[in-house]
């Protein structure tokens, strides 16, 4: 065998492992469906494992309102019913119930003189929602260079 003859080898092999890398990743399966923060109840995609703090929090459901006020009180720190009815513009009895319901999941806490405050669970669960965020924002990016 000569050095010309091993040389086509090698290329020949090269270009089809190359051909056959890119027939992989170009072709391989896209989800169908995917679930968004917001528009509903947020439920964790099977197969992300970018974040493992998802996984854990993300078994408890939250509606869009809940993510919405938590989200409000990660930034404001502690506010009171009258600003989240206004900010909300609901019937304060709704409001309360729904405050009632996040206070015994433990998402937030009422303090002494009647504020509003998030707990840490809480503050956990709006940062992991923002990383997933950011991560999908990320990933449609890439995606749409392509």
């Amino acid at each position: 065998m000569t050095l010309l003859e091993l040389a086509g080898i090698l290329i020949g092999t090269g270009f089809i492992l190359w051909l056959l890398i890119f027939v992989l990743l170009y072709f391989k399966p896209r989800p169908s469906k995917r679930h968004e923060l917001g528009g509903g109840l947020m439920s964790v995609i099977p197969g992300e494992s970018w974040s493992t703090s998802l996984k854990n929090i993300s078994k408890e459901v939250l509606q869009d309102w809940d993510v919405k006020l938590l989200n409000r009180l990660s930034y404001s720190g502690e506010t009171n019913i009258d600003d989240i009815i206004a900010y909300l513009q609901e019937q304060s009895s709704s409001i309360a119930e729904r405050l009632a319901r996040l206070e015994t999941k433990g998402y937030i806490m009422k303090t002494q003189s009647g504020s509003i405050i998030i707990t840490e669970k809480g503050r956990k669960y709006i940062e992991t929602l923002r990383e997933k965020l950011w991560y999908r924002r990320r990933e449609k990016e890439l995606l749409e260079k392509r």
